[in-house]
């Protein structure tokens, strides 16, 4: 695509939001159970790295083997598991100088084993190879209008926004949170390597059950997730099921039902904005639906969330958090739901994570309330259907 045409094509999708959503209704067949599932234990050998036992932020690479990056904040590292050998090696981060990262990063995408993005401290988008060299640094927040602000993170409590490189157009691709709005609103930017071809901004369709989630009556869960794939904004908000595709070419956006049996499928307003025991209690009496994966291989999509539970005061908050019941529901790629299934308790971190390969899901096996993996070991779940 030559400059010309790109410069076009970012003025028409910056223009998308007068078209109408397409609203889709899921079949009602598709409230069964997950057919097929399999889960595969895998158990990392002891490395000489110090390793965590699970990741907030990790990315799948594959060539002619599987990677699986993690990062490491408590050395400020990738650590970097080959998933056929089980071998594990660390790329430490630069803390000063050309190259430094500043800590923690938020963002990170894998594009080779030479070539890392990842968000640092700064809000900078860094490039770096193999050795953690600074090859290129993007300032995202560069030309930002007044108001608005980058969203790249991965925080389960609140939400998972992805940075994503578009190697085709060369260009990043993150969230942003625009303040000067009634409601708040959000969006998509994407930056171009090219500093001759000028940002492209996506708004995002509010949600269709709660338009003002980004005001605060949602304690934590006050913003949308977002993720990417090659031709798509995938989005949805953790207080409701629905999920949101745009295809980035036409600008238009479709709205999925994606009904759970197992939970509640809307969130409550939180008793308070100012009360953060509250903002406690609205965590764990609500479902929270997480960020839609793509698994490119097969072709399909997937979705994990948690259902509410009673909050009990008797019980400390981190254990109602980690017992809480974690369910995985499957799409085809018109977004059929395929099936939807309760997966094991008091087994997976919560708050830290999961990783999706290429067709396959990771769950790192790692859960406080556990009377199993009480060892310092990398233990993971692949599950397959």
């Amino acid at each position: 695509m030559n400059r010309l045409s790109m410069f076009a094509y970012g003025f028409i999708v910056f223009c998308f939001a007068s078209c109408s959503p397409k609203h889709n209704k899921s079949s009602e067949t598709n409230h069964s159970d997950l057919k097929g599932l399999q889960i595969k234990k895998h158990i990392l050998p002891e490395a000489d790295i110090l390793n965590l036992k699970s990741y907030y932020l990790s990315d799948y690479y594959q060539d002619t083997t599987e990677w699986l990056y993690g990062y490491n904040f408590k050395l400020h590292a990738l650590d970097r598991f080959n998933l056929r050998n089980g071998k594990a090696t660390q790329l430490s981060f630069y803390t000063e100088g050309h190259s430094a990262v500043i800590s923690p990063i938020t963002g990170l995408m894998v594009c080779s084993p030479d070539s890392i993005w990842v968000v640092d401290a700064t809000q900078s988008a860094l490039l770096l190879n193999g050795n953690g060299e600074l090859l290129r640094k993007v300032k995202l927040l560069s030309n930002l209008p007044s108001g608005q602000s980058v969203m790249v993170e991965r925080n389960y409590a609140i939400s998972t926004t992805d940075l994503y490189y578009d190697k085709i157009r060369h260009s990043l691709l993150f969230g942003i949170r625009n303040a000067s709005t009634h409601p708040v609103s959000f969006g998509v930017r994407e930056v171009f390597l090219s500093d001759s071809i000028p940002p492209v901004t996506y708004a995002l369709q509010p949600s269709v059950e709660i338009p003002d989630i980004g005001d605060g009556d949602y304690a934590n869960m006050n913003r949308p997730n977002i993720t990417f794939t090659s031709d798509k904004i995938l989005y949805n908000y953790p207080v409701e099921s629905h999920v949101y595709v745009m295809d980035r070419k036409s600008g238009k956006t479709a709205i999925h039902e994606a009904y759970s049996r197992f939970c509640k499928n809307k969130a409550d307003k939180c008793e308070s904005k100012e009360d953060y025991t509250k903002w406690e209690k609205h965590g764990v009496v609500n479902p929270h639906f997480y960020e839609v994966g793509y698994l490119p291989a097969r072709d399909m999509y997937i979705r994990l969330h948690v259902g509410e539970e009673e909050y009990n005061t008797s019980k400390k908050l981190n254990d109602i958090l980690a017992g809480r019941k974690l369910y995985l529901t499957v799409f085809d790629n018109q977004f059929n739901i395929l099936g939807e299934s309760e997966l094991a308790t008091k087994r997976y971190s919560l708050l830290t994570g999961w990783c999706m390969t290429s067709d396959a899901l990771l769950l790192y096996v790692d859960n406080p309330l556990s009377s199993e993996n009480k060892e310092e070991i990398f233990e993971y779940d692949e599950l397959r259907w």
